[in-house]
């Protein structure tokens, strides 16, 4: 392969990473924005009730919604780290050893390495923002389930937490696997931008 051929798949990769870092970026601005979404939508169902504005049975809706918001933003992390290993062991090994410079495209691995047990933290607080609001709900409205409409309302909502715990579940069992570190795909790299071949003596 001449030189001009691999600078032009040198600058196809990195257009293909800054199009992914945008991805990734995106990605986390719709989930703080999910995360608004839920923490909104509970202190104001919780207000309303509280102030007994509203019968207590209002606050059935919130294991629906903190279901369809919780598994949509584990859904985006998952996305989200998918593509960061994409970059951090496809995109930046064949970068690196097209220039020679290993230290680049390095902020995934510093960023990982630095952050120790971060994710998993984070994806605990998740849960607690999302499982943990819906288990309260239920709790506190079992008590007023009178008729069968009630609680079939009720087990549909319980429904979804069980739905909702089963998503962040498998999301921790996944990053908890992803931590134990698997073989980097070193030959997608070096099909994406071929080594140089040795000069001849």
């Amino acid at each position: 392969m001449n030189e001009e051929t691999r600078n032009r798949a040198l600058q196809a990769a990195l257009a293909e990473a800054a199009a992914i870092r945008s991805t990734i970026e995106r990605k986390a601005n719709y989930n703080q924005n999910l995360v608004g979404l839920n923490l909104t939508a509970v202190a104001a169902v919780a207000g309303i009730v509280l102030s007994e504005k509203a019968d207590v049975r209002l606050l059935l809706l919130l294991p629906v919604l903190s279901a369809a918001l919780g598994l949509s933003v584990a859904a985006q992390y998952r996305d989200g780290r998918i593509a960061g290993q994409y970059l951090e062991q496809v995109l930046r090994p064949a970068i690196a050893r097209h220039t020679g410079d290993e230290t680049l495209f390095g902020w995934e691995t510093y960023y990982r390495q630095r952050k120790h047990n971060g994710h998993l933290g984070q994806a605990i607080a998740m849960g607690l923002i999302f499982p943990g609001v819906s288990t309260l709900a239920l709790a506190f409205t079992l008590p007023s389930m009178d008729s069968w409409i009630d609680l079939a309302a009720w087990a549909l909502s319980a429904g979804m937490l069980l739905l909702l715990i089963f998503g962040w579940s498998s999301r921790l069992i996944e990053m908890i696997r992803v931590r134990r570190g698997r073989r980097q795909p070193t030959a997608v790299a070096e099909r994406l931008i071929p080594a140089a071949a040795p000069e001849a003596p």
